[in-house]
């Protein structure tokens, strides 16, 4: 009888060299899956790949370049992926750009192309790039935000360029399913990255009091979450937005005008007349 290959499983995930995305990396890799990290830095992919290899010596990790807001970047990155493995069984699309400060009123072309082109494009092309590899069906996840579902001030364009995931997942669930690509997002928010490091141990406090759970998520909690989503335990699940954000969007916050009314990018527009 002829032995059956066991074909080791891929995934890539973009934005991997720090926080949430090198968690993602990370934890696919200890559950036996070849990586390919992505970084718009050379030096930052290589090293990243080569921390996680060195930590799960029997998987491949590979390092790409790869500017998200290229579709140029994104068809070398994923012909490399073609190149080195054939294949692709998950796709992360991790890489943001956070459009703080980036208000309704003092956002510019610029700063609109910049946060749609990083946030919802290359998501897009990225899928398009995945499911020409995926030649037995996969799992695409967005990593979204609860900025998709409920908004903020000075943050508008990052709002509206996750909540564009919501309408891209709901369609890439209802066009790819007949190929076997599953496609979901994990609404994320209140997760402990490097951001964090220069907040004083009140700040934390005062943030955590804020949310029904606590304490905010790990980027490993994160990790999780979309492993379970590229996972045979959740092969019926697609076109679904996850909330992984402590309880913060179940939360009716009240309304601060006030803040508004503060805020340099508003106040000549918020002003009494």
């Amino acid at each position: 009888m002829m032995a059956v290959q066991n074909i080791r499983k891929t995934m890539l995930v973009t934005g991997a060299t720090k926080n949430t995305g090198f968690a993602i990396a990370r934890r696919f890799a200890a559950d036996g899956w070849n990586v390919v990290v992505t970084s718009r830095d050379a030096m930052s992919a290589e090293t990243a790949a080569a921390k996680i290899k060195a930590e799960c010596p029997l998987v491949d990790v590979l390092g790409v370049v790869m500017d998200p807001v290229s579709v140029q970047d994104i068809r070398a990155a994923f012909a490399a992926v073609a190149e080195r493995f054939g294949r692709l069984d998950a796709f992360v699309s991790n890489a943001a750009n956070l459009g703080v400060g980036m208000s309704v009123l003092n956002s510019t072309e610029a700063d609109w192309d910049a946060v749609m082109n990083a946030n919802a494009r290359a998501a897009f092309f990225g899928v398009q790039e995945s499911a020409k590899l995926m030649k037995e069906g996969g799992s695409v996840v967005f990593i979204s935000s609860c900025h998709a579902a409920k908004s903020v001030p000075a943050r508008a364009l990052y709002t509206i360029s996750k909540a564009a995931l919501g309408g891209m997942v709901r369609s890439l669930a209802v066009e790819l399913g007949c190929l076997g690509i599953r496609a979901n997002a994990i609404l994320a928010g209140a997760v402990r990255t490097d951001r964090w490091d220069s907040l004083t141990d009140e700040q934390v406090q005062e943030r955590r009091d804020r949310y029904p759970a606590g304490k905010e998520s790990s980027p490993e909690e994160i990790a999780a979450a979309v492993a379970f989503l590229c996972s045979d335990a959740a092969k019926t699940i697609t076109g679904a937005e996850i909330p992984v954000d402590s309880g913060i969007g179940v939360c009716l916050l009240q309304y601060n005008k006030d803040w508004i009314a503060n805020d340099p990018y508003n106040v000549k527009y918020w002003e009494k007349k």
